[in-house]
Formats: structure tokens, sequence, C-alpha cells
């Protein structure tokens, strides 16, 4: 596979929280780097696990790809429904709309390396979730 026709394997993955796949796609030492630090292969595994669950139905669109070298950045939005697990905001079916940047980093011909920037705080608010001021 091309690293381009991978990043979108890689959406497929997420909305279905195949970790079979995972294993497919990326490398042994994976290192996911996003608004919280960077993680391990195992904290990936354990965020695909909740992240598919929490928000089901996934309809990821691949909005823009650019492809240099050895990395592929991904504009993207996912339509989901949320079930409940995100910021102990109550679940109640909500349809969520979700935009980010994904850049992937390849080696050997798989995910070597991500790093990720998404909307959370819009889909916290699309949940419900205020932001207080003081």
């Amino acid at each position: 596979m091309q690293p381009t026709e991978i990043a979108r394997a890689w959406f497929e993955m997420c909305a279905r929280g195949d970790r079979d796949r995972f294993g497919e796609l990326a490398t042994d030492d994976y290192v996911p780097h996003g608004p919280g630090g960077t993680g391990t292969r195992d904290d990936f595994i354990e965020w695909l696990q909740w992240y598919s669950t929490s928000f089901a139905e996934q309809q990821p669109v691949l909005e823009d790809v650019l492809e240099s070298g050895d990395r592929v950045a991904v504009r993207y939005t996912v339509r989901s429904v949320y079930r409940g697990g995100y910021l102990n905001l109550p679940a109640a079916a909500q349809k969520v709309h979700e935009t980010g940047i994904i850049i992937f980093r390849f080696a050997a011909g798989k995910v070597a390396e991500t790093w990720f920037e998404g909307n959370d705080l819009e889909v916290a608010q699309q949940l419900g979730g205020r932001v207080e001021t003081s």
C-alpha cells in the first residue's frame, strides 16, 4: 500500500476500533503525539477501543491529503453518534461533527508516528459542555 492509502485505511481502522488492523498498519515502535502529549503504542490501542465505542457510526471524510517524503498530512471530518464516555458528558445519541489534522510519518511501509490536532472543545460544546470563565 502507498502512504496515502494507508492513511485512508487508518481512518477506517479507527472507526471500527480494529486492533488487528492497527497491528497491520503500524510499526512495532509506533508513537502517537496529541494534545495530551506523547503516548505509547499501548496507549493508542486503549484510546482506539474507547474512541470507536464512545463515538459510534463514524463517517470519516479525508478533506485534504498532502504527501511529502515519508509524511502524509490529512485534514479530516468525522461525523459520528456520541454514546458516552467523553469528559463525563451524558450520552443522548447526539450527532457529532469533528474536524482535525493528522500528520503521519512512515517507516518500512507502516505508520511509525502520528501527530494529531482536533477540535476537542467544539466536540465538547456540541455535547453540552460549557466553558466557565471566572
